[in-house]
């Protein structure tokens, strides 16, 4: 009978101290997924990821074709000019707006086929570091392509044509006469007055009245044109040689070829100042 009765103990005091494990495991259990407060989560120390810059290389390469060509501080052709690019030189095109390339931070030249050639893969050798940055003469910086034959009518047609030529990339505007926007008397006025010349802005038919009339131009002549937006003389442009002209037409000031259809079939005549 003692030895039951010890066994009874025994067991109810083995119970005893298996129970209160039990419960607390179950009441932890309980506390972290059913509305206690979970402990709170290691935070990780995350590094604020610094903006990449994009890049701008454009795999390609431009290549200067003319003696001297400007280095313009903006994607403007009329931004200050900075420097010169000189023949042969090339550079990687970092980016392209408005006509002009960046060679360099906060330096432009001009995209156009008559001063440069675009081109794939990298510079045979990297020339920005030799991009002149001094303030360039007026002689060395005039984006001119290959050189038109030599003017005979007299030096002041040559700088006509100079002018001219800096000025192709400038955008059209309705009664514009600077180089934030032209329209084709204004472009004349502005190039004429900027070249040895001094001249009223007016109207192209007013042009073709005060123009001599010539048969045979040379490089800084004018070019006119009829029936073009209106009748009578309507359109002009100035004669570079090679039968081209430089006009602010509808794109903007540009050259262009006088033997397209378009040109042929509205001409009216040449005509000097």
């Amino acid at each position: 009978m003692l030895k039951k009765a010890n066994r009874t103990v025994m067991n109810m005091g083995l119970a005893a101290l298996l129970v209160p494990a039990a419960l607390t495991f179950s009441t932890t259990s309980a506390s972290a997924n059913d509305g206690g407060a979970a402990p709170a989560p290691v935070q990780e120390k995350v590094t604020p990821s610094v903006p990449q810059q994009q890049a701008t290389t454009t795999n390609q390469k431009v290549i200067v074709n003319v003696s001297a060509l400007n280095i313009r501080q903006g994607a403007s052709f009329s931004s200050p000019v900075v420097g010169t690019a000189t023949q042969g030189q090339e550079f990687a095109i970092l980016k392209e707006a408005n006509g002009l390339v960046e060679i360099a931070p906060n330096k432009w030249i001009s995209k156009s086929s008559s001063y440069v050639t675009i081109a794939s893969g990298k510079p045979s050798a990297s020339q920005v570091k030799g991009v002149s940055t001094s303030t360039p003469s007026t002689s060395a910086a005039q984006e001119t392509s290959t050189p038109a034959p030599a003017p005979t009518t007299s030096t002041a047609s040559g700088s006509t044509v100079n002018v001219a030529r800096s000025l192709v990339g400038s955008p059209y505007q309705w009664a514009g006469n600077t180089p934030s926007g032209f329209d084709c008397s204004g472009f004349i006025a502005y190039v004429f007055n900027h070249s040895g010349h001094s001249i009223s802005r007016t109207s192209v038919a007013n042009y073709w009245n005060m123009a001599t009339k010539i048969s045979s131009p040379q490089p800084g002549d004018l070019v006119f044109f009829q029936n073009t937006y209106t009748s009578g003389p309507s359109h002009m442009g100035i004669y570079i040689g090679n039968g081209q002209m430089i006009h602010a037409g509808s794109h903007g000031v540009a050259v262009a070829d006088l033997d397209v259809s378009y040109y042929q079939d509205h001409f009216l005549g040449y005509g000097r100042f």
